[in-house]
């Protein structure tokens, strides 16, 4: 870490006093509860206070980034620690500068099941390759200290073999949504919301319902806002090895397919088609029925139908198209990160969310190997039953002069009709694994199973006992031979036919 590019210019650490603390806010002021029943596990919020405070802020352009990653869990992949998550945050508030000015101007840390997120304001003066890279440096020692404490997994998340410019295609999930400029209504409602144990196409039910069907959103009917004209879709095809197939690469030849898979991701390049909401409805759930096709990006629509704003993104990768030590092998369902703007020309957070109140299946669980009922939990959440799937999300009300995370809201808070979709969907979980266990579809198919050299060896051994044999035939008189594929005769005094006679 010697040549490091971030920091700031003294080399010494930010000293904490530079930081404003939400945990702090009501220090000298009356209080107005008696009691508080806890909720939510709220994260503090750290604001630099030279810029947050500003009389006269800038106007410039802003960015929200989100950046989680599995650097090592409790009781397996369960929970994120919390010395871990201290490690974290302090290594980033530490390092917190870039070329005199911090990076980030306000920013949280909270854990998803054993998943820590890193969640932040910049802007536009920090180079994002120097955010990334402190963004791996700082996961790294949250690895070390993972490793340290004895926990599961140590850095599994950091797949890559070192930082190479970009955290995208690294390991760790990230994202970065731009903050609109603007002089007047400083206030921006940004959704924030992270899953673990499943993969990115979990988030298409965020996509396909409340910004394509007036049964989740009925703003898209109501409003007058451009909502009403629908939105853009991007949909990236994330599984580069079926890729590689259809470009010709025989899928037994791990040399040409890894060759032609390397090809077709250099410079981390995506292929995507762009769809249109609501003219393009049925192609777009086409689409996105499968792993395959992820929505990765929403844009708002002009009155002219051209793409207006970008309002929605999400960390849509595969991670076993990362080229690392070990090639390609990782087979990861990548625990994704959404970011979205909300109200206004969007849909609100209520109704972002509403599609988990159907309770529906997604890919990953225990082993990364099953379908399972996705579980809406608060924010700083361990995964039970099995190991999830479970989805986090929170909104942040961020002030876009000043670059400020003012307050956030836990979308799937204790004490809310999301206590009645865990239940319908604990329910449903636990009934749908006792009765499928192994058994598809309750498992994914081969090809996507997570976990599975235990299976290839198993298949490989089974494989080696299997015999090509004719058709076992039974003969019934009408000229199709015997078990044993030898002509038999009749028995004595049997019908024609081959029945025997009937007993008196």
């Amino acid at each position: 870490m010697a040549n490091r590019r971030y920091g700031p210019p003294s080399g010494q650490p930010v000293p904490f006093t530079e930081y404003h603390q939400s945990k702090d806010e009501l220090a000298g002021l009356p209080q107005t509860l008696a009691e508080k029943v806890p909720v939510t596990s709220t994260p503090n919020i750290f604001s630099y206070k030279s810029y947050v405070f500003a009389k006269n802020p800038a106007l410039v352009q802003r960015y929200i980034k989100a950046t989680k990653a599995d650097v090592g869990g409790v009781g397996g992949h369960v929970v994120a620690a919390d010395e871990v998550k201290s490690i974290i945050a302090k290594f980033v508030l530490d390092n917190n500068g870039y070329r005199g000015e911090p990076i980030f101007t306000s920013l949280i840390v909270t854990h998803t099941g054993d998943d820590v997120a890193v969640t932040g304001i910049m802007s536009e003066h920090a180079d994002m390759s120097v955010v990334d890279e402190l963004m791996w440096d700082a996961l790294q020692e949250g690895a070390h200290k993972a490793g340290e404490l004895g926990l599961y997994g140590p850095g599994q998340d950091l797949v890559a073999d070192a930082f190479t410019g970009n955290l995208r295609g690294a390991g760790p999930a990230t994202v970065v949504l731009p903050f609109p400029v603007r002089k007047d209504n400083p206030s921006q409602t940004v959704l924030a919301s992270f899953a673990d144990k499943t993969e990115p196409m979990a988030y298409n039910y965020y996509a396909t319902g409340a910004y394509m069907l007036p049964r989740f959103n009925t703003g898209l009917v109501i409003a007058s806002s451009s909502m009403k004209r629908g939105y853009i879709f991007d949909i990236v095809d994330l599984d580069t090895k079926a890729q590689a197939i259809e470009a010709g690469a025989h899928p037994r030849d791990l040399k040409a397919l890894d060759g032609k898979m390397e090809e077709l991701s250099k410079g981390l390049q995506e292929k995507v088609i762009r769809l249109r909401v609501p003219e393009d409805l049925y192609d777009i759930e086409g689409l996105c029925r499968s792993s395959r096709f992820v929505i990765a990006r929403i844009w708002s629509r002009n009155e002219d139908g051209s793409p207006g704003e970008l309002g929605y993104v999400v960390s849509a990768e595969r991670l076993h198209n990362i080229k690392t030590k070990k090639g390609f092998t990782y087979g990861g369902k990548d625990d994704p990160v959404l970011l979205a703007f909300a109200q206004g020309n969007w849909p609100a957070p209520g109704e972002i969310t509403s599609p988990w109140a159907t309770c529906p299946m997604v890919a990953g669980d225990c082993r990364g190997s099953h379908n399972l009922h996705i579980l809406p939990m608060p924010i700083n959440s361990q995964t039970s039953f099995w190991s999830g799937p479970i989805v986090s999300a929170i909104t942040l009300s961020c002030n876009i002069h000043t670059g400020r995370i003012g307050a956030i809201s836990d979308q799937f808070a204790l004490g809310t009709p999301w206590d009645s979709v865990r239940r319908q969907a604990s329910d449903l979980a636990i009934q749908f694994r006792n009765a499928h266990g192994v058994k598809q579809p309750a498992t994914l198919h081969e090809d996507e199973l997570e976990y599975q050299e235990g299976w290839k060896e198993r298949r490989a051994r089974l494989e080696k006992k299997f015999q090509v044999m004719p058709p076992l035939t039974f003969g019934n008189g009408n000229g199709h031979g015997s078990a044993n594929g030898g002509a038999k005769q009749p028995a004595a005094g049997a019908r024609a036919g081959g029945r025997p006679e009937e007993i008196d």
